[in-house]
């Protein structure tokens, strides 16, 4: 659900101010919702999968509260494990992605009632899959994790995932401001080219 609202967002905000418009039932003023639907796109699909207060059911299930309702991992069937990392002024906010075979997603960093990370169960977890289970961990989870020995096994029941040099990570939100900033733009362009604005 929060996927269809991040990739349908900047459309509906382009159409549907652009036909009202043309047709004069709103002022052109609208059309700068243009610049805001990228922004909103990123939000709902950065902060959707967004977790907190996981719990642990029947051992292998993690569920947490997200912005669109509770959802549940199966943690013997997860397909990729990643981690983000945001820096912030007084700690960073290190969480790790977990994605199943079902193909939840959840963004969790601790368990509720202060019982700690979900890192123990989720190394628990990756340690008991059978060899060749292929599940993709990338070089930021192995690390927190410590499995980066695993990981490098061959025919191991993880696989490394995509590795991105740490200065390369410091630059990509920079890089993704910059190109949503330009699409805000160029929607706003179009929205008052076809509106007959200009």
């Amino acid at each position: 659900m929060s996927d269809a609202v991040a990739l349908l967002a900047p459309p509906l905000l382009f159409v549907v101010p652009v036909l009202l418009i043309r047709a004069e039932l709103i002022d052109d003023g609208y059309l700068f919702l243009n610049l805001a639907a990228p922004f909103i796109s990123v939000l709902v699909a950065s902060y959707a999968p967004m977790g907190w207060r996981a719990r642990l059911h029947d051992g292998d299930l993690l569920s947490a509260r997200t912005l669109t309702g509770r959802r549940t991992v199966d943690l013997a069937a997860l397909t990729k494990v990643g981690r983000m990392e945001v820096p912030g002024q007084a700690r960073t906010d290190d969480r790790l992605i977990l994605t199943d075979a079902h193909g939840v997603r959840i963004i969790l960093d601790k368990l509720a009632g202060g019982a700690g990370t979900v890192d123990s169960p989720v190394r628990r977890a990756l340690l008991r899959r059978p060899p060749g289970a292929g599940v993709i961990v990338s070089d930021r989870a192995a690390e927190r994790l410590d499995l980066r020995t695993e990981v490098r096994r061959p025919q191991g029941r993880l696989k490394a995932g995509r590795t991105i040099r740490e200065g390369l990570i410091a630059w990509v939100p920079l890089l993704a401001v910059f190109v949503v900033v330009l699409v805000s733009f160029g929607l706003l362009a179009a929205g008052l080219t076809l509106a007959d604005v200009l």
